[in-house]
């Protein structure tokens, strides 16, 4: 009677073993694969750190925050030059310094002054510059223009204002027309009161000539 126990104990457990045998041969090659898989993985993300570490695509750093301490909008700051004469000069909007207290950068600034007390207002209009509040400078620069009270009007890149000598000076070109006709010049300074153009360097002109005072009246010439 055990005898027949046991062989029917044989047969019962056998095909669970072998069952048993094949759900191991998967778990095996399941194992297997997911290695292969993570080995893969970490090889790809091992790549991809080397790349953004060496050649990667890097941000651009935002220093503004170490140059820049104050932002201010629509700014707008007087003075007055060598004679007592005021001036007032606005921006868009402009940003002190940290390296220098005194350095004001503007964007898109305006310069309203006057060559002369009682005349009306001349105009220096740029696209950005650089205002020195204490030693009462500016340095303008791109698409520079200048506009005076007696009609003159004068195109350049650059504009170096010393506002206490009433002086205008300029590294770049500069094109000019107005009733005495065109110039142009490499460089050139604005002198006396605003009101004398000195243009330096391959200079070039069309003059309009002056009607000849000696014409009496009702003369034809």
């Amino acid at each position: 009677m055990n005898a027949v126990i046991a062989s029917e104990d044989r047969g019962f457990w056998e095909p669970r073993r072998t069952l048993t045998l094949a759900a191991a041969r998967r778990h095996t090659r399941f194992i297997r694969v997911t290695r292969i898989v993570l080995i893969a993985l970490a090889a790809l993300l091992t790549a991809a750190l080397i790349y953004f570490v060496f050649d990667g695509p890097r941000a651009e750093q935002d220093v503004s925050n170490e140059q820049e301490l104050v932002r201010m909008t629509n700014p707008r700051y007087t003075g007055t030059d060598g004679d007592g004469i005021p001036y007032n000069l606005t921006a868009e909007y402009a940003v002190r310094s940290r390296t220098d207290i005194n350095a004001v950068r503007l964007i898109n600034p305006v310069l309203n002054f006057f060559r002369l007390e009682g005349v009306q207002s001349s105009q220096i209009i740029a696209k950005e510059g650089l205002y020195d509040s204490k030693a009462q400078t500016m340095e303008l620069r791109t698409d520079v223009t200048v506009e005076t009270d007696d009609g003159y009007v004068c195109e350049t890149t650059h504009a170096r204002i010393l506002a206490g000598e009433k002086i205008v000076q300029g590294d770049e070109p500069i094109f000019c027309t107005g009733e005495f006709g065109q110039v142009r010049g490499d460089s050139y300074e604005i002198l006396n009161n605003y009101s004398q153009f000195i243009f330096i360097g391959n200079v070039k002109g069309k003059i309009v000539p002056e009607a000849d005072n000696a014409i009496e009246d009702g003369e034809t010439p």
